[in-house]
């Protein structure tokens, strides 16, 4: 079957409608707004707090290991979590948001063997509550 290359504007539906649909089965509840006019894409009710959650979808790697994503358009306190879908895989990392301008998170080893200081994917997959 032949490789469908989707616009950013459905690539970035299909990645909010993944997203609220694993928040949802995660057993939390997840409210989505009618304008998308203040960079929330949902909220995300924890049972414990209302988290504003942006969603972003990667289809590619920055580097042969990692992904990355430029968020100078947010500012600190706008979003409280960036869920981040990597496509190729179908994984989310929810990613706490404190007014980072650029994210960049490993999904595999470095070519030098390197994973001191880096921020992995994975230590993000579940919900922050």
């Amino acid at each position: 079957m032949e490789k469908i290359k989707h616009t950013t504007k459905r690539l970035g539906w299909l990645g909010e409608n993944f997203v609220a649909n694993s928040i949802i089965s995660m057993g939390m509840d997840v409210y989505l707004p009618i304008v998308d006019d203040k960079g929330v894409d949902m909220i995300v009710d924890t049972g414990k707090s209302l988290k504003r959650v942006q969603v972003k979808s990667r289809s590619t790697l920055k580097t042969s290991t990692s992904i990355e994503i430029k968020l100078k358009k947010y500012k600190k306190g706008q979003i409280d979590v960036m869920a981040i879908h990597f496509v190729p895989k179908n994984i989310i990392a929810y990613f706490p948001y404190s007014g980072e301008d650029v994210i960049n998170l490993a999904l595999s080893t470095a070519k030098n063997n390197q994973e001191q200081g880096r921020n992995w994917f994975y230590k993000y997959m579940e919900f922050p509550l």
